[in-house]
């Protein structure tokens, strides 16, 4: 099982990729989301469970990249890795789960495993994975993931 990785931090790339490569999974990282596009449009592309993403990089943001790369591919599920206080409300709604930087390899690994529940069982309450916020420093109490039906628990792209 696959993971993308986005982030301009050479460091948080290596951690991230570190902790999916020890937990069993595979992953593929990327510096910038104008190469993760790239890499999108390529034949060697392959769907991931989910592309962890950085919001905050140089020329494009995450968010950005997220409108681009899911008019191509409207099945992905993106993770927000950010140190942003707080997201605008126009952004909430774009990612399945949210991890506030700094995190621990604990909260990376249960991030993981939601997604894998997720991936085999499609999303649910009783998988942790319809509605996930780890930024509790965050003032937002409750995200729900874009492919999530909001009366059941089928995944709906």
């Amino acid at each position: 099982m696959m993971f993308h990785v986005i982030d301009d931090a050479d460091f948080v790339r290596e951690f991230v990729v570190g902790v999916i490569k020890e937990h069993g999974y595979e992953s593929i990282s990327f510096s910038c989301p104008e190469e993760y596009i790239d890499f999108v449009n390529s034949p060697d592309y392959k769907n991931p469970i989910a592309v962890l993403t950085d919001v905050t990089m140089p020329k494009m943001s995450g968010y950005q990249m997220m409108d681009i790369v899911s008019k191509l591919k409207s099945d992905l599920k993106f993770i927000i890795m950010t140190g942003e206080p707080e997201i605008r409300s126009e952004f909430i709604d774009r990612a399945c789960m949210y991890l506030g930087k700094p995190f621990s390899p604990e909260s990376l690994i249960k991030v993981i495993d939601s997604l894998i529940r997720c991936h085999v069982f499609s999303p649910s309450d009783e998988h942790g994975c319809d509605s996930a916020d780890h930024r509790n420093i965050f003032p937002i109490e409750e995200d729900s993931c874009p492919h999530r039906c909001n009366d059941c628990s089928t995944d709906c792209s």
